[in-house]
């Protein structure tokens, strides 16, 4: 293979050869961020790091699959089909589907897609008797239960929350945080999570067992995030 840091510049370079500690990378657009990250794992597989030791997130699954071709043309098919690397929601589905017990779940759970989601969420607006107007729009509670779950927010949590009550009240949704809390227990009810709950869930799982967290600290020795 020819030398992969010949095609570099130098701060793409620097970037790719530093092995001390956490690195951050800020670049605009069409920098060479994604180059960067994939010659920095074929740079620590030269150093002689195991693939399937190495961990690459990225956010859509064209990133993702961009990267293994540009990896797989220079180290080869079989290196590249033993990295860990993949969209957060399909790393993270499989940790899931591996350890579910621990966090209540059958290893075989269902994941919802969007449309599963928002009909659940009809349905449950139909149970109690609520109308889908702008108050209790489907989709837009759809979108707010994801901000939730991203932003770590359980319906407990929620129901405590002054400010978010508050403010369903203003908007004339006071019944959101029950909604909320029966769309999460029929979804656990189902045996299923939503593509939110993927990252929740993880969190959930890591943060509750610290023997696992530790094992996958021990075991990945890198993670890299597109």
């Amino acid at each position: 293979m020819e030398n992969y840091l010949d095609k570099l510049n130098t701060q793409q370079r620097q970037a790719v050869v530093y092995t001390d500690g956490p690195e951050l990378v800020i670049a605009g657009a069409g920098s060479g961020k994604t180059r960067v990250l994939t010659y920095k794992i074929v740079h620590l597989l030269e150093m002689g790091y195991s693939p399937g030791r190495i961990m690459a997130l990225t956010f859509t699954n064209k990133a993702a699959r961009e990267m293994r071709e540009r990896i797989e043309a220079l180290v080869g098919h079989s290196t590249a089909s033993r990295l860990r690397m993949g969209t957060f929601h399909s790393i993270f589905s499989r940790i899931l589907h591996i350890n579910a017990e621990l966090i209540g779940f059958k290893p075989d759970f269902t994941i919802y897609d969007a449309s599963d989601s928002k009909s659940l969420i009809k349905l449950i607006l139909k149970d109690m008797g609520l109308n889908e107007d702008k108050s209790y729009n489907p989709s837009s509670l759809q979108s707010h239960f994801s901000n939730m779950k991203n932003a770590l927010i359980q319906p407990a949590d929620y129901a405590r929350n002054r400010d978010l009550r508050e403010d369903d009240n203003r908007q004339k949704r006071p019944l959101t945080y029950i909604i909320y809390d029966t769309y999460c227990k029929r979804c656990r009810l189902a045996g299923a999570m939503d593509f939110d709950d993927l990252l929740l869930q993880t969190n959930i799982l890591l943060r509750d067992n610290p023997e696992l967290l530790k094992k996958y600290q021990d075991f990945f020795q890198y993670i890299l995030v597109d």
